[in-house]
């Protein structure tokens, strides 16, 4: 199976965050436990955004909206390539002239097809 990559330049400034899925339990003398919950307990989840002509915006609205349920790479910014999704709830298109959109979106990190 041949896996698709995301090789459109977005806008500068991506923010991006670890979420850290982990168990605890705390006790009454104030003793904190705390353990992993899996394998892979650090997911990196990235916001992105890209204003363009609606030619490109569309291309990737395309893209983006076929790699909600498949994993595909993509290289975050300072890091290494890696397997992502788009959160399904995180696309945005505004129009904001003639032939300008303003595309908006974000990846998490998958860890299998």
């Amino acid at each position: 199976m041949l896996i698709d990559t995301f090789q459109w330049q977005t806008q500068a400034s991506p923010s991006g965050n670890f979420v850290h899925n982990v168990r605890s339990a705390q006790f009454g003398d104030g003793y904190k436990q705390v353990s992993s919950n899996g394998l892979n307990q650090a997911v990196q989840q990235w916001q992105l955004a890209y204003t363009g002509h609606p030619a490109v915006t569309q291309s990737m609205l395309a893209f983006l909206n076929k790699h909600v349920l498949v994993a595909f790479f993509w290289t975050p910014p300072n890091g290494k390539k890696a397997l992502f999704r788009v959160k399904s709830d995180s696309i945005s298109v505004t129009p904001l002239a003639r032939n300008v959109e303003a595309l908006s979106f974000a990846f998490e990190q998958a860890f299998g097809v």
